[in-house]
Parts: structure tokens; C-alpha cells; sequence
């Protein structure tokens, strides 16, 4: 799967608070993959692939279409784990730390009219 490029940029942000850490997604309706990030400081490059990798820091189980939903901003990623719309295991700290980069847009900003 090819993140968008703001997605691979809030990436790079957690790099050095979790250095060559895997993060398996597992999609049941979709197919699954994992994301790293690789490279120095000042060039770092997220890499994702599809398929399992070996010893995962972190496991996100969550439908295609919740996942599509937070990386397009319409759904706050702590909202859709509050919701069991995200189950996670692994590093507690790497999945919070995911989940602050995905804030959801405010009504106004999300594309879907007035309310």
C-alpha cells in the first residue's frame, strides 16, 4: 500500500522516538500490511510492503474503510479505538503516538457539508 505523502511525513515525526519499529496493519476486508522507517536522521524514507513481518512492534486490526476514513481525516483515530473500530497490541507508547498524528478535520473543514 503507498501511504500518502502527508502520512509518511507524520511518520517521520515518531521515527526517532521509535527507531525500525514495524507496525503490522491487519485489514480483514483488505490486504494486509506493514509500515517502517528507514535511513539517517535527515533522510528518512517510510517504507511500507504488503503482506506479515516478523516481530511487530505494534498490531492495528481495523476494517479498510476505518482506515481510509482516519488517514483522509474524517475520523479521529483515539475515537475509532474508543469505538472498537481499532483493536491494537503490542507497544502502548507507538500506538498513541500513532494515533496523535491522525486528528480528525473539524466539522467545518470535513468535506461533507453542513451538518
Amino acid at each position: 500500500m503507498q501511504l500518502p505523502d502527508s502520512v509518511q511525513e507524520r511518520l517521520r515525526r515518531i521515527a526517532c522516538l521509535h527507531p525500525l519499529a514495524r507496525v503490522q496493519f491487519r485489514l480483514p476486508d483488505a490486504c494486509d500490511f506493514y509500515v517502517y522507517v528507514k535511513g539517517a536522521p535527515n533522510d528518512l524514507e517510510v517504507v511500507s510492503e504488503f503482506g506479515q513481518t516478523e516481530e511487530p512492534a505494534l498490531i492495528l486490526e481495523m476494517a479498510n474503510h476505518t482506515l481510509n476514513a482516519i488517514l483522509a481525516g474524517h475520523l479521529n483515530a483515539r475515537h475509532a479505538f474508543l469505538l472498537g473500530d481499532v483493536q491494537y497490541s503490542g507497544d502502548r507508547e507507538l500506538a498513541a503516538a500513532l494515533a496523535g498524528l491522525f486528528p480528525a478535520q473539524g466539522k467545518e473543514d470535513d468535506g461533507f457539508g453542513e451538518a
